[in-house]
């Protein structure tokens, strides 16, 4: 049985009820409360990468977004001769020196594979 409070705030996992066979896609599946999969970016001080690969944005987490969704994007790279504006890169390779001062993010961990089985869900507090 599954107790929706626990005075020492652990968290719980149980296999959610799932109907047979489990239908592909995530293996967890978070009943109360959302933890983001998105890859791990890492920033890279006065850095570019060559070539336009789509628009720019006014905020890193759009341009992020963007570039996971196109496939010709391999980074983004901040201008500060454009209004600060976060442009999609196509590289692929990193220029570690910027005449410029720009900054670069380039995925630096994908998300593990969700492997095979049960799903399951977090009851956080329980």
């Amino acid at each position: 049985q599954l107790h929706n409070t626990s005075p020492t705030g652990e968290t719980s996992w149980t296999v959610c009820k799932q109907p047979d066979p489990v239908p592909a896609g995530p293996r967890w599946t978070v009943c109360d409360e959302p933890e983001p999969e998105e890859p791990l970016w890492c920033r890279h001080a006065n850095s570019f990468l060559y070539s336009y690969a789509g628009p720019s944005y006014n905020s890193l987490e759009e341009a992020q977004r963007a570039c996971l969704a196109n496939t010709q994007c391999n980074g983004i790279t901040q201008e500060p001769y454009n209004r600060n504006r976060y442009t999609q890169r196509r590289g692929p390779q990193l220029h570690n020196t910027s005449p410029t001062g720009e900054t670069s993010w380039t995925v630096c961990k994908q998300p593990d594979p969700v492997p095979a089985g049960p799903r399951w869900c977090r009851h956080a507090n329980s």
